[in-house]
């Protein structure tokens, strides 16, 4: 398929869009400086949300938190039959978790709240199956959108919808709390949820034909690893520079 080919359909895309899709979802789910300073931000507010039982801070919060971003990378790897990108979007999960539950765990143990609140008794006993498909419905739009440039508007409204941030604030809270009834429930919404979301993307993305691009994709987070290499090069050996330049 060339470039300048185009094809009819809803889930018609050129090889172009395809490219320029993967190449965004690599850039906005990697695990750097920005990415971590929102997600912590996103956290924090969360954490002060749920323990101040305000729904509006929670929300504000769902905007600010990059968390879909790895996971539609996920849903992308799935589809490519891609180990690395699979490997680079779980290991970033990962560091979300647990970037997540600290911040939100330092939060709550230094505003020193005992008891559950009205937002932290809704996540001691989810309906899991009712924001599942609450998740995989976000999730498709989410993935279409993220191909479709015409419908961009739409993801913070997928943001909102998708119930990432507080299961995983509220993991750190009922570690602070010593909450066993909300750390399960937490987690246990937090996974439906991400299951969800990764189902329908691998659906979404699999009606694109982005399985046929994986080439592009591995050559994409190859370029990524070289950059993080040459970044941690230049600054070792500016280090050394001035090391070298202090004993002399």
């Amino acid at each position: 398929m060339n470039d300048s080919e185009t094809e009819d359909g809803l889930f018609a895309a050129g090889i172009f869009d395809q490219k320029r899709a993967v190449k965004k979802l690599i850039d906005e789910s990697r695990a750097d400086g920005d990415f971590y300073l929102l997600l912590s931000a996103a956290s924090f507010i969360t954490a002060i949300g749920l323990l101040m039982d305000n729904s509006i801070v929670i929300v504000g919060a769902m905007l600010v938190a990059p968390i879909l971003f790895p996971i539609l990378a996920l849903g992308l790897g799935v589809v490519t039959d891609s180990f690395e990108a699979i490997r680079r979007a779980i290991g970033i999960l990962i560091k979300t978790l647990l970037t997540g539950v600290t911040v939100s765990f330092i939060t709550a143990f230094l505003i020193g709240t005992s008891s559950l609140t009205e937002q932290l008794n809704l996540l001691t006993n989810p309906d899991l199956l009712l924001y599942f498909f609450i998740s995989f419905a976000a999730g498709i739009v989410a993935s279409y959108t993220w191909i479709s440039e015409d419908t961009a508007m739409t993801l913070p409204g997928v943001a909102i919808s998708v119930s990432l941030v507080p299961p995983l604030s509220a993991i750190g809270v009922s570690l602070a709390l010593l909450s066993t009834e909300l750390l399960i429930g937490s987690m246990l919404l937090f996974l439906a949820n991400l299951f969800g979301v990764v189902l329908s993307s691998v659906i979404i993305f699999t009606l694109f034909h982005l399985s046929e691009i994986r080439a592009y994709q591995d050559q994409k987070i190859e370029e990524e690893v070289e950059e993080k290499e040459a970044a941690v090069e230049e600054s070792s050996q500016k280090e050394g520079d001035e090391n070298a330049s202090t004993v002399q």
